[in-house]
């Protein structure tokens, strides 16, 4: 069973919704003080949810200048973890959950917004993981990993571009693709002229299938194909030595393998260069046939 975070299985988020359950019950001048009788039942120091709740707190408030000793310092937090009694755990954040859910409207309780609540639900993630041995994603492992170590030494971990770029477009909605569609049409459109149907049309491809690992190539074989026809053309009819060498050139770079083997963002540059050199041959000669 894969690890899904839930707000009810974490300790510390439970905790932290207890803390601000008793704000709005001082506020409201409320007699009941159901909050704190719930947290002095559940979390006094010998209840397993009090250790494990220590071992949040540790991972929120402990600071390290490197990422090593950060490292080091998480495989102890999670070897303490270890040592927990999860039968007893569960048991008690079971009966937990049971009485909170007795004594609030379980939507409204779970809906305030906590400020550190990645940084809780990775450590979560973590500590189900590496000291549970439950399965999680690879990747959602390492981005949990990640937020921790970097709020114990308060700086970003690098990541690969192109693993960020693919998670990120991965988890884009539809309007978010569009939008991301448009933002590229106005960059590509300040570097050039105006985009016309075969470069927007590229852009939209790249957009769309981003993610899927065969459409992309199979879209970047065909208009190489299309390209290359169109260039074999022109470069019969027109007369600018500058012009052909250009061409030849191009034909060359689509004759041969190397294109096909680059990476899709220079596929996606070259072909746009491509684009625009056609349109600029075809402009050329739309004007002399009109001197004629």
């Amino acid at each position: 069973m894969k690890v899904k975070h839930s707000k009810f299985k974490n300790t510390a988020i439970l905790f932290e919704l207890l803390v601000k359950q008793i704000t709005q019950e001082v506020l409201s001048n409320s007699t009941k003080n159901l909050s704190e009788k719930i947290i002095k039942e559940f979390f006094s120091s010998n209840k397993e949810l009090a250790k494990e709740l220590r071992l949040y707190n540790q991972i929120v408030k402990e600071k390290y200048s490197s990422i090593d000793d950060a490292k080091l310092f998480l495989e102890e937090v999670a070897k303490e973890r270890v040592k927990l009694d999860e039968n007893k755990l569960n048991k008690e954040k079971y009966n937990l959950i049971k009485t909170i859910k007795e004594s609030y409207d379980l939507d409204k309780f779970l809906s305030s917004n906590l400020q550190n609540y990645k940084l809780l639900a990775s450590v979560y993630k973590v500590f189900e993981t590496k000291t549970l041995g439950r399965k999680v994603e690879i990747r959602d492992f390492i981005d949990s990993n990640n937020t921790i170590l970097e709020h114990i030494v308060n700086k970003r971990i690098p990541t690969k571009p192109s693993d960020a770029l693919y998670e990120s477009f991965k988890q884009q909605s539809e309007d978010l693709r569009l939008l991301t569609y448009k933002l590229l049409i106005e960059s590509f459109n300040k570097k050039y002229s105006n985009l016309d149907d075969s470069q927007k049309g590229l852009l939209r491809e790249f957009i769309n299938n981003v993610t899927n690992t065969s459409a992309f190539p199979k879209f970047i074989e065909e208009e190489t194909k299309k390209v290359l026809n169109n260039l074999v053309k022109e470069s019969k009819i027109i007369n600018d030595k500058v012009t052909k060498i250009k061409i030849s050139e191009m034909i060359k770079l689509y004759k041969s393998d190397k294109f096909l083997k680059e990476n899709q963002d220079k596929q996606v540059s070259v072909l746009m260069l491509t684009y625009e050199l056609l349109k600029e041959i075809r402009n050329v000669n739309t004007v002399g046939a009109t001197k004629k």
